[in-house]
């Protein structure tokens, strides 16, 4: 009976030891891997580091160029202003012409209404 159970307890540890040994593998493979995806962010990373004051320098030329851009809009902003204001102007002028020469056309047909009417030349 002793035999039995020393052998059943034996029997336990060599599997308990080789389920410690599967798992040890498994945290070795895992600890591989996390070192290989490690090595790769690291090598990502130099690279970015490399490239990163090349985009930082396109940036602030960039800034330069939209603050360049913008100082040259606030001139063609006014003039296009100046130019909206110049149009409304104009337009209200037509419209005034417009109802001048209207009249003057009604009026031009009255009298001549007036002057080619038989009752008005016998007046």
């Amino acid at each position: 009976m002793l035999r039995e159970k020393l052998y059943s307890e034996e029997m336990d540890i060599k599997k308990h030891q080789a389920d410690l040994a599967a798992i040890v593998l498994k945290k070795d493979e895992n600890i591989n891997q996390l070192t290989n995806d490690l090595q790769e962010c690291i090598k990502e990373l130099g690279v970015i580091k490399a490239i990163l004051p090349k985009v930082f320098q396109e940036r602030d030329f960039m800034w330069e160029e939209v603050k360049s851009y913008s100082e040259m809009n606030m001139p063609l902003n006014y003039e296009i202003n100046m130019l909206k204001r110049k149009v409304d102007t104009l337009d209200e002028d037509f419209l005034m012409k417009e109802c001048q020469i209207i009249i003057l056309k009604d009026l031009i047909g009255k009298l001549f209404d007036l002057l080619a009417s038989p009752d008005s030349l016998l007046e």
